[in-house]
């Protein structure tokens, strides 16, 4: 059912990942079926997830990705095919192109 990508990134998952320092800077979309919830700053990046597996797993590899301070410019296809998302979970990564977009704003 998940990719290797997925279960890679559920099992790096920590409390950790939700510890949110004073100095952290949120970022957020949501609709009626999630949430989500980036916090930045330079010390750390955080994030807490309201929503299924899918965007839990694109959440903690969106953390990654800032924490090593790399560029996150990616489509809306190549999501869907790094995480091998079923049609009824394209929803999940349109929320996350849309905290993208926002993070590449700030």
């Amino acid at each position: 059912m998940y990719n290797s990508l997925v279960k890679e990134m559920l099992s790096k998952i920590s409390v950790d990942d939700a510890e949110i320092l004073p100095t952290q800077v949120k970022y957020n979309v949501s609709d009626n079926f999630l949430t989500v919830e980036i916090y930045v700053s330079k010390e750390k990046t955080s994030f807490k997830v309201f929503g299924d597996a899918y965007i839990t797993a694109m959440a903690k590899w969106l953390q990654l990705k800032l924490q090593a301070n790399e560029s996150v410019k990616v489509s809306l296809e190549d999501l869907i095919d790094i995480f091998g998302l079923p049609e009824i979970k394209y929803r999940n990564a349109v929320q996350l192109i849309e905290l993208i977009e926002k993070l590449n704003e700030r």
